[in-house]
């Protein structure tokens, strides 16, 4: 994977299998904050439980547990091994970032799902998450949905996939997108979202809100 520095000076990678960025090129770590984290307005609820969905490397967990007081359980989607050992080679600019990665390290080495540092619980959902999300237990206050762009991987941004997504959400919760294209606001509307315009960051549209 080629290593890119973003205009913000935090750190992204190029994949070639899907020919797309991680992040926007204008800044990851901006990205992750401002477009996720602080869209949702994560510090507004007590004990959250979040869906990191397509985490990577993982900025957009580091950011939210950056903002986060107190209790948290963020389960994180991932089908890519690769991206995962990147974590463990980079030092991210989070406050957060050094729990990231001995969550990953404990994955990784030991193949431990679940890490807990203090009043926080960290899960490895490691597969493809239009199956995985299937499984899941508890309910979700955010979701965090990150995956590379529709037009590159069109099957991540289906009608169904946002449904199953939908169905693992409590009531009244939202879920964040750096993506406005028509084509997802509608299929994230035919699963039943009230959808809303994101923040503008990075770029001349906006992302999108979509609430349960």
């Amino acid at each position: 994977m080629k290593k890119i520095t973003t205009k913000d000076s935090s750190i992204t990678f190029y994949n070639e299998k899907a020919q797309d960025y991680y992040h926007s090129k204008s800044g990851a770590k901006e990205e992750a904050f401002e477009k996720h984290a602080k869209a949702l307005n994560i510090y507004s609820k007590k004990n959250p439980v979040i869906f990191d969905v397509c985490f990577g490397l993982g900025y957009n967990t580091a950011a939210a547990l950056d903002l986060i007081k107190g209790k948290a359980a963020i389960y994180c989607f991932e089908n890519d091994i690769e991206i995962l050992k990147k974590i463990t080679e980079i030092d991210a600019d989070f406050k957060s970032y050094n729990i990231i990665k001995k969550f990953i390290k404990n994955f990784l080495d030991n193949n431990i799902k679940i890490y807990e540092e203090n009043n926080i619980k960290l899960v490895i959902v490691f597969g493809d998450a239009r199956k995985k999300i299937k499984n899941i237990r508890e309910k979700a206050d955010f979701v965090f949905f990150d995956s590379f762009s529709p037009s590159k991987v069109p099957k991540m941004w289906t009608k169904e996939f946002f449904s199953d997504i939908r169905e693992k959400m409590k009531q009244n919760t939202k879920l964040s997108t750096y993506s406005c294209a028509k084509f997802v606001r509608n299929n994230l509307k035919e699963a039943g979202f009230a959808v809303k315009d994101g923040p503008i960051i990075g770029r001349s549209s906006p992302g999108t809100i979509a609430i349960n």
